[in-house]
This record gives structure tokens, sequence and C-alpha cells, in this order.
């Protein structure tokens, strides 16, 4: 019956892997962090920074709280309530580096005296999550960084994590990532990381 279509014509083979492997690649980290620094926000370096230093999620970085972290342990204790659907893969407790923690004792709020409130309560970046995104990407744009997105900071931050030798269990707790597989997508190794290990 050639008059009638045929619903073959309709059918759409799925596409292939949109699996983003984009890192930082050498000095860029240092260009954008100058770039962010220089910036009218003083939140926008520390929010870039602490993506990368802590893998958490655009959403829940900026939803931080001051009362959540422990800064003389190096932790970030998340309520249960924080914890939800849509913060999915958050751990109830983050570690955090030594390079983060600086960071956050910066931006830490201060009395009076300017010695640190360590359980003021608020926002830990007090700034709204709009802005730092629009400079982020005006800064991409203008070093003229192809192809970087503010996701990819996780994947940068999983990497390193394994770059720093941590086990794929440790770095899924600290990541959120509920399965081996889906970690593996976030990862993505640099050849170079590897020839010391080589040897």
């Amino acid at each position: 019956m050639e008059s009638l279509p045929n619903p073959l014509q309709n059918i759409l083979k799925p596409a292939g892997s949109r699996a983003r492997s984009r890192r930082l690649e050498n000095g860029e980290y240092d260009l954008i962090i100058g770039q962010l620094n220089a910036s009218e926000n003083k939140y926008a370096a520390c929010a870039s920074d602490l993506a990368i230093e802590t893998s958490l999620r655009q959403g829940m970085l900026f939803k931080l709280q001051w009362e959540w972290i422990d800064l003389s342990a190096c932790m970030i204790r998340f309520p249960a309530s924080a914890i939800e659907i849509a913060n999915k893969g958050v751990p109830a407790v983050l570690p955090f580096s030594k390079h983060a923690r600086k960071i956050l004792h910066e931006i830490c709020p201060k009395d009076d005296n300017g010695e640190i409130a360590l359980n003021s309560s608020g926002l830990v970046l007090d700034t709204n999550v709009n802005a730092v995104i629009c400079i982020w990407k005006r800064v991409i744009a203008k070093l003229q960084i192809k192809d970087l997105r503010w996701h990819d900071l996780r994947h940068e931050a999983a990497s390193r994590l394994f770059e720093k030798g941590l086990h794929p269990m440790e770095v899924a707790s600290i990541t959120g990532h509920k399965s081996m597989q889906m970690l593996k997508r976030y990862t993505h190794l640099k050849p170079e990381s590897l020839l010391e290990k080589l040897g």
C-alpha cells in the first residue's frame, strides 16, 4: 500500500552518549580564579573554588549554612531536612580539604572583635546564585575558554580526588554517587597523573 506513510520513518535511534569529559586544562584554573577575584562579587572566586574542593552541586553549594560547618574538624554536617530527593547525592557528613578550610575561614562571619563566629547561622555564600554564575560565564567568555560549564567543576572535583589516591568508595562517599558506573562518568583522569604510578 504505497500511498500510506511508513511509520518507521518517524522512529529515531538513540543518540550517542552525552557524557561530558571536560576538565580544567593547564593554566585555566589560575586564569579563571584571577578574573573572578577581580570581579565585583567577592563570593565568585570562593564559589568556584568550593565547587572543586567539595564536589557539591550548584544547588546545595549555594544553600550551605554556617551552622552546618565545623571548621576545626573540616566537616560539613548536613541536617536531615537538607537532604531531600532534589538534593540527590548529598552525604550526611562531608569532609573537606585544607584549601576549602582556608577559603571558608576567610569568608567566615566575624564578631565585633574580629573573632570568627563559628556558630553563626546564615548562608556561606551570601550572594545570589545567578549573579555568581553570570560573572563566571562572562569570565569564561572573556578568557575565550571553550566548552567549559559550571557543572564540569564537579567532574574536576571527582577526578582530583582519584588523583590524590583515594579509593573509589572513598570518592563516592564524598561526591555522593550511588553507583560506581555513575562515578565513572564523573571521573576523567589525566594520563600525566598516572605516569608516577607507572614508574
